[in-house]
């Protein structure tokens, strides 16, 4: 394709001037620079505490009223109070349980470190569910049945108090009649009569081959008075004494002679009775 004589002279003007152009400019240069952090927020009061005539500040500019603000490189605020407040939750275990969390329970054997056998108790639903439900060694009962239960503990702890006085009569009126009569018990004494007689095995100064210990003294009292009340935890000797009155409890009785003892027969029921240990 031919352009006109005029036409390309034009194109050719062009073409020129537009490379003067761009070798004439200046070139653009770039220098490396790094990030420069704005300055640390600094704390401030726009006021100054005004000091009173005694050297302290004054009472409408103390510190303690001076609303503090925080400066840094972008402007000036008002600073806020940077405490919060946290909701965490409580661990587990930490709190007692509460009562919606226990069940009443009876035990069908004894469990350590929770109760007897037979014990009516509280515990949490856990302990029940994955302890004692799965082994069967306790069952859930009603508020009813927790009643019924007390009533008929107390009727039984009267009965078992009835059964004690009973067994102390039966005691001093043993050692009346192994006395010969009441009138034959000294004035101011403490006990009369012999209510228990142990025959033992002893050498020629009286020193027994073995010795009395206090099992062997309860089962003494059983097989003698039958009619007695000798079972329950409740029934046991607290006190043995020589006719010197030495405790000998916590030993066992090595000599023949007479021991005045006490027994505990229920709640508030002691009896004091004489053993009289012989040589067979």
């Amino acid at each position: 394709m031919t352009f006109p004589l005029p036409t390309a002279f034009v194109l050719v003007l062009l073409i020129a001037s537009a490379a003067a152009a761009s070798s004439s400019s200046p070139k653009a240069t770039y220098a490396k620079t790094s990030f420069v952090p704005p300055a640390a927020p600094t704390l401030v009061s726009p006021l100054k505490p005004a000091k009173s005539s005694a050297g302290w500040p004054s009472a409408v500019n103390h510190p303690s009223r001076v609303k503090h603000q925080i400066a840094n490189g972008y402007g000036t605020y008002d600073a806020v109070s940077t405490s919060t407040t946290l909701f965490a939750k409580k661990k587990k275990g930490g709190a007692p349980v509460s009562k919606k969390n226990l069940v009443t329970v009876q035990l069908l054997e004894t469990v350590p470190n929770i109760g007897q056998s037979g014990d009516v108790i509280s515990v949490s639903t856990a302990v029940f569910q994955n302890q004692l439900k799965l082994s069967n060694k306790a069952r859930l009962v009603s508020k009813e049945e927790v009643q019924k239960m007390e009533q008929e503990k107390e009727e039984q702890e009267q009965e078992m108090q009835e059964m004690a006085k009973k067994t102390k009569a039966i005691l001093e009126e043993a050692m009346l009649e192994n006395l010969g009569g009441e009138d034959n018990c000294e004035d101011g004494a403490d006990i009369c009569g012999v209510a228990l007689v142990m025959k033992k095995k002893a050498g020629p100064e009286g020193n027994l081959f073995g010795g009395v210990n206090p099992k062997m003294v309860m089962e003494a009292l059983a097989e003698a008075y039958p009619e007695g009340s000798w079972d329950g935890k409740q029934v046991k000797l607290t006190s043995v004494k020589d006719m010197d009155g030495k405790d000998v409890k916590k030993k066992d009785i090595k000599h023949t002679g007479d021991y005045s003892m006490s027994v505990s027969l229920g709640k508030g029921v002691d009896a004091m009775f004489i053993l009289s240990v012989l040589a067979e």
